[in-house]
């Protein structure tokens, strides 16, 4: 039960499954570098997927987590850690929706929270407020899509492919693929590209 290293700044981040293997063997620190390489862009994707209810979010995540922990020693290597991962917080977004039996709450305006990856360093006020409105914009844009081409837009943000987003909407990649133009053509015809 080794620990992992991890290293100076010089050199490249521990690989995903060398962690999982530490993480398996109980290593805690191994599944801490985890959580940090994946917290943002997992709870940015829940927080978009619950068009930005922080409160729900965080309950939702928390779950992930505890399901996270639950289930590594099962997670085999014949996938992309990320797509896993993904997968668990879909299932769990979709698992509230049902919880509720509010499916429709999808599209829903929620007043509070804001997404974490969409905060950026702008070099002026006025190209700071540009992209606040456009922020704003596209995501009030994105809560007007069907849940699945909102979903493939989403973690298309967060580097997932086009096969692995079709094996976790358990569609083909036509499918995605056709749902990720008929969004991009829905936002290019919105925002004025």
């Amino acid at each position: 039960m080794g620990n992992i290293e991890t290293g100076n700044n010089a050199s490249p981040p521990v690989a995903d499954d060398v962690l999982i293997a530490a993480a398996k063997n109980g290593d805690e620190r191994a599944l801490e570098m985890l959580f940090e390489r994946y917290r943002r862009p997992v709870y940015a994707f829940i927080s978009r997927m619950l068009n930005g209810d922080s409160m729900t979010a965080d309950d939702v995540f928390q779950d992930l987590w505890i399901k996270v922990m639950n289930k590594l020693s099962a997670y085999r290597e014949d996938g992309k850690f990320a797509a896993w991962l993904f997968r668990i917080a879909r299932n769990q977004v979709l698992e509230h929706f049902r919880r509720e039996k509010s499916r429709s709450k999808i599209g829903r305006v929620t007043e509070d929270g804001e997404l974490p990856e969409m905060m950026t360093n702008s070099e002026s006020p006025v190209s700071a407020l540009a992209e606040k409105e456009l922020s704003e914009k596209l995501e009030q844009l994105l809560k007007e899509l069907p849940p699945e081409t909102k979903e493939v837009f989403i973690m298309r943000q967060n580097n997932l492919s086009f096969k692995e987003i079709a094996e976790i909407q358990k569609c083909s990649i036509n499918t995605a693929l056709g749902r990720m133009h008929n969004c991009l053509k829905f936002l290019r015809r919105n925002l004025s590209l």
